[in-house]
């Protein structure tokens, strides 16, 4: 099945939102919950985490296409819970015999929320993840017969994706260099590189 011929026109209306920061962070709350349950959330769940969030946010909510007046009465978690279903980054699933209704994560929103959450946190390189499975793999390839055709086809995949890894790596350290060369002082490049140091270090320390 091709995700693109899924998604419905109204869902690009996130990225042109003046909501646009709120409702990302909204669904990155949500799968972050969703990724602990079995199959779904019910609406309730998604209700709760959205109104911890806003409680410790205290963020307003513009008006957005997709509502009208009546959904400003709403409180902050309702509404963004209808906005984004409406856009359909989410699903609503009504089960009639337990008379609930549950919220699931679409595939091809599934995709894109992941992408968020890649451009928001600051996990382990990817690379080293990459580098282990392909040497697993290929381990397992020389040293076990049973190991079929299928493990080298992961492999493949892995080496592709450690590729464009490396590939992003070298852009952003373009764009590193680039930054310091904008520098037009010794100070201000002596500035730049001890804040990253520092925010290294006390990141490392908080670890332990």
């Amino acid at each position: 099945m091709i995700l693109m011929n899924e998604i419905p026109d109204r869902f690009w209306g996130l990225f042109r939102s003046i909501n646009r920061s709120t409702y990302i962070e909204a669904l990155l709350r949500i799968n972050e919950e969703y990724e602990y349950s079995n199959y779904f959330l019910s609406r309730e769940v998604c209700l709760q985490v959205l109104e911890e969030y806003f409680v410790q946010k205290r963020l307003v909510i513009w008006q957005d296409e997709l509502e009208d007046e009546a959904d400003e009465l709403l409180p902050p978690a309702s509404r963004v819970l209808n906005w984004l279903l409406r856009a359909g980054w989410l699903r609503k699933v009504d089960d009639y015999a337990s008379m609930t209704v549950n919220i699931v994560i679409p595939d091809y929103a599934a995709v894109m929320i992941e992408a968020f959450f890649k451009l928001s946190s600051d996990e382990e390189d990817e690379t080293q993840i990459y580098i282990q499975n392909i040497y697993a793999i290929l381990f397992s390839l020389k040293h076990d017969p049973r190991a079929g055709i299928s493990l080298l086809n992961t492999a493949y995949v892995n080496t592709k994706r450690l590729n464009k890894s490396l590939q992003d790596m070298l852009h952003n350290m373009d764009k590193f260099f680039a930054s310091l060369l904008e520098q037009k002082a010794y100070g201000e490049l002596l500035k730049e590189h001890l804040e990253g140091y520092v925010e290294e270090i006390v990141k490392r320390s908080t670890t332990f």
